[in-house]
């Protein structure tokens, strides 16, 4: 994960269309700080915000769990998402600029005050080129493709570059910065220094004699060719000689040719403080172009096509992934899927023979058309769980601008998702979790209002059967009747019911039972989910099977070993 960068608020940004909107939401999500967020881990959400964005996995699970509710910040993202996925070249495009950008502004090469030697004006000069290249890349592009981009964001963004290129202070940077490499490049090619040696060859000052636009051509001398008795000439093992003999240290402990190394860059300095001070005060003005603006812009772009790589990869698997459409009325949600799911499948999927595959089942559900609140039953290992999963992702990415796993989707936004899935060690008869749970329930009542969602998996299963029936069905009975939206996944058949029972009381979520389909014969789990009544056949057998306990394995065992 990157370092974050600061939060400032952005000039260019492609999550808000207006910083009204931006501190509108901030703000709800702190009013929303203390409230549980158990959907976190329950839903996978972190997991989910790794896999969309590789370096900025933190800012993308805030949105995630920011539940928008406010239609025109929703389809600004939309908008955005659907420009980069429609004009490829535009998230390679700005992710190369913004990546040297940022890389040169994170080196600082643009802060070197006082460079003394040529080689760190010629650094310092290249960082700010870079930029102008960037720029140029981007002006080129957004001329040659703006009426393919149609989103606001996306659109704002590129402004943003014109202004920056068009504006009287880019294009006078740009032209100093021109000269200057001009000065560097033609006018000083070579200098001409003089070494005073003592009676020892020492040397013991120096100093330069010429400046020259052109390169020297070191030439070897009778005296040279003496020396190296004939050898090839080469000006880099002269000085590389040189410097070899003469940095030891003398008999006070100094090096041989510090003075005159001192005097030699005293004389460069003085000569080239014009440079010095022309590119410092480039650099100056480089610095002051708001890179931190590029930031906010690497982030975002990193969620975005990390959104069309994810899009790309269900799409290449046969699974659709849709636009929302976001509405106030009825949720209908076809061909829904749950794309952590997907994704260890596949992986799984990638090295297992052919009748292990795991499938990816779709499946379809509504809220506000005939019911608003369901009670799921079905076999262990039915898909329940990935399921309720599915449809919790479904809302935290429609609402967070992207697309989602399903074929279609028409969604009610939800001001905030609860959920409550006990862990495998957390569950059996507990007095302690049993109070545990009831607080927990008490902590979402306080705050759950019609608008919400809430999960349940497994939940109320720490006392007898009977009282685990009668206490669940009084928790649906109270948030049906607050109008909450959600899904109880359950063992607990006799819940389901009681669906007809609840619904004659006047609640304001209507309720309607769910079960996954089993193979009655084979107990082979098909993973769809349908209305309809849950089966009253056991499947305590497959449980056991589960776990490698089967009573026909039993007696096999036992009739090999013979009869004592």
């Amino acid at each position: 994960m990157k370092n974050e960068p600061m939060d400032l608020d952005p000039i260019v940004d492609l999550y808000y269309p207006s910083k009204e909107k931006r501190d509108a939401c901030r703000a709800e999500t702190v009013r929303r700080r203390d409230y549980p967020n158990d959907h976190i881990a329950d839903l996978q959400l972190e997991k989910l915000a790794g896999s969309l964005s590789t370096y900025y996995t933190k800012r993308t699970l805030d949105l995630l769990c920011e539940f928008c509710t406010d239609p025109e910040v929703i389809n600004y993202r939309l908008d955005v998402l659907e420009d980069f996925k429609n004009v490829p070249k535009l998230g390679a495009t700005v992710k190369k600029t913004v990546d040297i950008m940022l890389e040169n502004d994170r080196k600082n090469i643009y802060k070197l005050s006082s460079p003394d030697s040529f080689s760190m004006l010629a650094e310092a000069l290249e960082a700010f080129e870079a930029y102008v290249q960037c720029m140029e890349i981007l002006h080129s592009f957004y001329a040659e493709n703006r009426e393919r981009l149609h989103s606001k964001g996306v659109n704002a963004m590129f402004a943003y570059f014109e202004e920056q290129y068009q504006s009287k202070h880019y294009i006078e940077l740009k032209r100093e910065c021109a000269e200057l490499r001009g000065m560097i490049k033609n006018r000083i090619r070579s200098v001409t220094v003089a070494i005073n040696l003592d009676e020892t060859l020492v040397p013991v000052s120096a100093g330069i004699l010429e400046l020259s636009a052109e390169p020297y051509i070191l030439k070897p001398s009778v005296l040279d060719r003496i020396i190296y008795h004939g050898a090839n000439f080469q000006s880099k093992k002269v000085l590389q000689s040189a410097r070899n003999k003469y940095n030891g240290k003398n008999m006070d402990g100094e090096k041989n040719v510090s003075a005159a190394d001192k005097a030699l860059f005293e004389e460069l300095s003085a000569l080239t403080d014009g440079y010095v001070m022309k590119i410092g005060e480039v650099l100056e003005e480089y610095q002051k172009i708001t890179l931190k603006d590029m930031y906010s812009i690497s982030y975002q772009l990193d969620l975005y096509l990390g959104m069309i790589d994810m899009m790309t990869l269900c799409e290449s698997a046969g699974l659709k992934m849709c636009r929302p459409v976001i509405t106030e009325g009825a949720t209908r949600i076809k061909g829904l899927f749950d794309p952590i799911y997907f994704r260890e499948a596949r992986t799984y999927n990638l090295h297992a023979k052919e009748k292990d595959k795991k499938p990816v089942v779709t499946n379809d559900i509504t809220f506000g058309e005939d019911a608003d609140f369901y009670i799921l039953t079905g076999a262990n290992n039915g898909g329940k769980t990935t399921f309720v999963r599915a449809v919790g992702l479904c809302f935290a990415m429609a609402q967070a601008g992207l697309y989602v796993p399903a074929e279609s989707c028409e969604l009610c936004p939800t001001d905030y998702i609860y959920t409550h899935f006990p862990k495998e060690e957390q569950t059996g008869i507990n007095a302690s979790r049993f109070t545990t749970e009831i607080k927990q329930f008490r902590t979402i009542s306080d705050t759950v209002t019609e608008r919400s969602l809430l999960f349940m998996n497994e939940s109320i299963q720490s006392t007898t059967p009977k009282e685990c029936v009668d206490i669940a069905a009084e928790m649906v009975k109270i948030f049906t009747s607050i109008g909450t939206r959600g899904i109880f996944a359950t063992h607990l058949l006799e819940l389901a019911d009681k669906v007809g029972e609840l619904n004659a009381q006047g609640v304001r979520s209507r309720l309607e039972s769910l079960i996954v389909l089993t193979d009655e014969q084979t107990g082979e789990r098909k993973y769809k989910v349908v209305r309809g009544r849950p089966s009253q056949q056991s499947f305590a057998k497959d449980i056991l099977n589960e776990f490698g306990i089967s009573f026909e394995e039993i007696s096999k065992r036992l009739k090999g070993k013979g009869k004592r």
